[in-house]
């Protein structure tokens, strides 16, 4: 094993110094760029969600009509049509409650439930 003089050990220490003030002055420059650049935010799930029904409803409507029209037969309309119909009403009603609750001052699920129990018990007492 070879040991260091002081003067190796010296330079040594000023080189490490040197590596390490730089990586400071990179790691601030990053920090006061990323300061100014925009955050991009993704939309909340449940956005994406409701697209994605609403998108799927429209793509099952225009295959009913494709088939109605290359067809003739009405009874894909029977089968096909109520899923629409009925996914979009329930994601609307939970977008609903849900904006209801993430609102300042709006209602917390926890809370109703339990004013609704309170009625309850003052309803039976």
């Amino acid at each position: 094993m070879r040991y260091m003089s002081e003067l190796e050990y010296d330079i040594e220490m000023k080189r490490i110094k040197r590596e390490n003030s730089s990586r400071r002055r990179i790691q601030k420059l990053q920090e006061e760029k990323n300061k100014l650049k925009k955050k991009h935010k993704l939309p909340p799930t449940s956005k994406l969600v409701l697209l994605v029904v609403f998108a799927l409803s429209i793509q099952i409507i225009a295959f009913v009509e494709f088939v109605m029209l290359k067809y003739g037969d009405f009874s894909a309309a029977y089968a096909l049509i109520g899923i629409p119909v009925t996914i979009v009403p329930t994601i609307l009603g939970y977008y609903h409650k849900s904006k209801a609750e993430n609102t300042q001052g709006g209602i917390i699920y926890e809370k109703a439930m339990m004013e609704n129990d309170e009625d309850d018990d003052e309803s039976v007492g």
